[in-house]
């Protein structure tokens, strides 16, 4: 139950450390969190169409907006839902997370309202497009770019393990079909489906791009662990050793963003780096190939193969050597001479950082995370790290987390809305903040039931 509840707001977490320590005793009671949690979960519940959302709402409520990659513009149809986290499906999640820690049956009949917007836009494929309309045309392709299709399985899978409704298993099964239908016999997966049939459409390469792959990867293990049906495991697998066929060598043992897929010809070589976008070049990836050892490790825990912990270490070797000198790291370097590539507005590939295409992370601390996951695996090992799912938190953590919490509800408007800063500077009610505040607040009573039942 614990790791139910945090496993989506432990990051943001190290983010309140310095809040908890000198506000330790500010925190709320469990009857404070629980009276915000439910003014919040009921807030933002109201602004859906049929329980599907939208990104983000303008902070009057009177215009929704698409967030899709980022790029926020109004969304014009009244019945419009995104499926790109955070919104409709990670809704979804959060308010399940709600419910699994109070047990109150509002949130679980919240949730399920989610599960039936996304039943009346589930592509023809199985699986989930970026956006969709709840009176419009079944949509054709599925798109697991962002995230899109794997969140919504997801939520599904995990809103059966409470609650084995037959209409919402109607809907997973499907999605879970189309995870397994999707992938390549190597091992890896495309970015749609059904794929592009032109060989040089990179959105049917192998994608690790926004961890598209892990995604997949996490999804299905999900599933196997609440349906114990062993073709989720096998596909989980099959994909763990494809990432390690690719992995690269020495010294510049991580991945790129994607990879050429199993079907190519002529010049093109399956399961080698390939290119995507004009400002993607084929090249090493340092952000993704974070997301890789992630799930690299949870394989590792769950099956006890060291071929996928003695992955880590090597890449982990690359990303101390190839520190920019303000200590971050570049999202791009080039095969062989691991020099940092980059892209201007004009499509140009360039070795300089002085003239970039715009809304990129081009740079940041992508590595950070990669060295601190290898330096636990190092000092807990398998068997620590798999009791430290359970351990009931300590005092000093549930401090932590009461100093969160009682941030969340200090931000927390008369309506129940979190209104933050947002794209270009304006105010925005955004799915993002909602699903995490309300993460905290149920990591938070989850933490305060395992002091009182330990």
């Amino acid at each position: 139950m614990w790791r139910h509840v945090i496993i989506w707001v432990g990051l943001l977490m190290a983010g309140h450390a310095a809040y908890g320590q000198g506000e330790s005793a500010n925190v709320p009671t469990a009857d404070e969190a629980r009276a915000g949690l439910l003014q919040a979960v009921s807030a933002f519940h109201a602004l859906s169409v049929q329980g599907g959302h939208a990104n983000a709402y303008s902070p009057d409520l009177k215009t929704r907006y698409d967030g899709s990659h980022g790029k926020y513009g109004p969304i014009s149809a009244p019945d419009q839902i995104e499926m790109e986290p955070p919104a409709t499906p990670w809704i979804g999640r959060t308010m399940l997370g709600a419910y699994r820690v109070t047990g109150d049956e509002r949130y679980l009949r919240m949730a399920s309202e989610v599960a039936d917007a996304l039943a009346k836009v589930q592509a023809e494929s199985g699986g989930w497009p970026a956006r969709a309309r709840l009176s419009g045309p079944r949509p054709k392709t599925s798109d697991m770019d962002d995230n899109r299709t794997q969140a919504c399985v997801l939520f599904l899978v995990e809103l059966a393990e409470v609650e084995p409704a037959p209409g919402h298993r109607d809907v997973m099964l499907p999605g879970l079909d189309l995870l397994l239908k999707a992938q390549y016999p190597s091992g890896g997966w495309p970015q749609v489906y059904p794929p592009p049939e032109d060989q040089d459409n990179y959105r049917r390469y192998h994608t690790i791009n926004d961890a598209t792959i892990p995604d997949y990867m996490r999804t299905l293990l999900t599933a196997y662990r609440v349906l114990g049906e062993q073709r989720y495991l096998d596909a989980v697998l099959r994909a763990a050793d494809w990432l390690l066929q690719v992995q690269l060598p020495e010294p510049q043992a991580v991945w790129a963003q994607q990879y050429y897929d199993d079907f190519v010809n002529g010049p093109l070589t399956p399961n080698s780096p390939a290119p995507a976008r004009w400002f993607e070049p084929t090249a090493l990836v340092s952000s993704e190939s974070t997301a890789v050892l992630r799930i690299l490790t949870e394989i590792w825990l769950e099956t006890g193969d060291r071929r996928y912990r003695d992955a880590i270490p090597k890449a982990v070797k690359w990303f101390k050597r190839s520190r920019l000198p303000d200590g971050r790291w570049a999202r791009f370097y080039e095969l062989c001479t691991n020099r940092p590539l980059y892209c201007t507005p004009d499509r140009i590939i360039t070795y300089s950082d002085e003239d970039l295409r715009p809304g990129y992370a081009w740079q940041s601390s992508w590595g950070e995370s990669a060295i601190a996951l290898w330096t636990k695996i190092r000092k807990l090992g398998r068997k620590g790290m798999l009791a430290e799912r359970d351990r009931k938190p300590s005092a000093e953590r549930v401090r932590e987390l009461g100093a969160a919490a009682r941030q969340a509800l200090d931000t927390l408007d008369e309506r129940g809305l979190w209104v933050t800063e947002g794209f270009e500077g304006h105010e925005r009610v955004w799915a993002g903040a909602f699903c995490s505040r309300v993460g905290e607040l149920c990591a938070y009573l989850e933490a305060l039931k395992a002091r009182e039942n330990g």
